[in-house]
Parts: C-alpha cells; sequence; structure tokens
C-alpha cells in the first residue's frame, strides 16, 4: 500500500479517537495530522514519504561535504607542508568523491536518528531522544520486518508514552499507537492492494498475514 493511502487511514484513525473522546475541533485536527505521520512512522526502514521528508536530499549532503573538500584542500595548500599537505590533500579527495558513491537513504536517516537523538539528550527531552532512538532503529533493519511486527509497536509504545506525558492531551497516546498499527493492519495480504502481507510475530514467526 502506498504511503498515502497509509497516512490517510492514519489520519482517520485521530478522526475517530477524537469523536470517540469527544475532542474539541482543534484537537481533532491535531489528531488527525498525528495520526497520519504514526500510520507512516513503520516505513521508516525503506525509503518511504516520511523518510524522505525528515532527512536532508543527498544533493545538499554531497554539496556540503565538496565545500568541506574544496576548504581543506587550499588549507592544506597553502597552511601545511610535508606528510601533512599529501594527508590533507587525500582527505580532502575522499570528501570530494566518497559522498557520491557511498550516501544512501539509509545513511542519511541513521544520521538523522543521530542528530534527533543527540539534540534531544542536550536539550534535556527525552521524547525527542525517543524518536531519534526509533529512526535509528529503522534505519538498520529491513523492510517489513521488525518495525512491522509487535517489536515494532512495543518500540513505538516507548515513544508515544513520552509524547503523551509531555503533552498529556487525552487521547494522544492512544492516536499515536492505534496510528502506527493501522499502517500494519492496512498492509496485510487479505487486501487485494497487498502483494506481501504482515509478519505481526516477526521474528518468532515469520508467517506473513
Amino acid at each position: 500500500m502506498k504511503g498515502s493511502s497509509h497516512m490517510a487511514i492514519g489520519a482517520a484513525t485521530g478522526v475517530a479517537i477524537a469523536v470517540w473522546t469527544q475532542s474539541s475541533v482543534v484537537e481533532a485536527a491535531l489528531f488527525g495530522f498525528v495520526g497520519g505521520v504514526a500510520a507512516l512512522a513503520p516505513d521508516l526502514d525503506v525509503n518511504g514519504k516520511l523518510a524522505n521528508k525528515i532527512t536532508v536530499e543527498k544533493k545538499w549532503l554531497v554539496l556540503f561535504f565538496a565545500i568541506a573538500g574544496l576548504l581543506l584542500a587550499l588549507y592544506s595548500y597553502f597552511m601545511l607542508f610535508g606528510i601533512k599537505q599529501i594527508t590533507g590533500f587525500l582527505v580532502s579527495l575522499g570528501l570530494l568523491l566518497l559522498p557520491k558513491l557511498f550516501i544512501k537513504q539509509r545513511m542519511m536517516l541513521f544520521l538523522t536518528g543521530v542528530i534527533v537523538a543527540y539534540a534531544g539528550w542536550y536539550i534535556n527531552e527525552m521524547w525527542i531522544v525517543y524518536i531519534g532512538l526509533f529512526i535509528l532503529f529503522a534505519s538498520v533493519v529491513s523492510h517489513r520486518t521488525w518495525t512491522h511486527s509487535f517489536v515494532g509497536v512495543i518500540l513505538f509504545y516507548f515513544v508515544a508514552a513520552e509524547v503523551a506525558q509531555k503533552f498529556p492531551i487525552e487521547g494522544l497516546q492512544a492516536v499515536l499507537i492505534l496510528g502506527y498499527v493501522s499502517h500494519l493492519v492496512a498492509d496485510m495480504k487479505m487486501l487485494p492492494a497487498n502483494k506481501k502481507g504482515t509478519k505481526f510475530f516477526y521474528p518468532l514467526w515469520k508467517k506473513e498475514f
């Protein structure tokens, strides 16, 4: 199922919970947005909508390293001598060439997770740390495995709990968790749009449902 469909289902889940809890119009809009984002979270393990939104585009990262490489080359030429100058040139060459070959979506997602987790730790906001750690986890696992199972739900539960503790809005935690679970349900094989199913009990049982 496409990311836009998952987002729509998650948003509908959020609005349904808002109606159930008799939330205000503003909270209903918030729940719709949060549910849509939570529904995209399982696909952080692949090049999907949410992964693309939260990471820097590859071209900008390559440009950053290229500028750093050129500056290092100039510094090495004018300020360094002997073996240090040669080392500087080699490192600058690596900065110019290697990012084009090795920077991939998963690596960028991993770096994003590191930055988010560190930022949360630095400003002492644990809910941001948990989000960063979940992004890190998703960036290193295979698609439709851990994040699409009970393990992913449990890990995301801790994220949701931290967010709800920081923002104590009635129903918010339920929106986050059910929005996430809606993705797994929408990926089941019983729906004609899906060629593959959901491995709810991965890694204990790899059967697709």
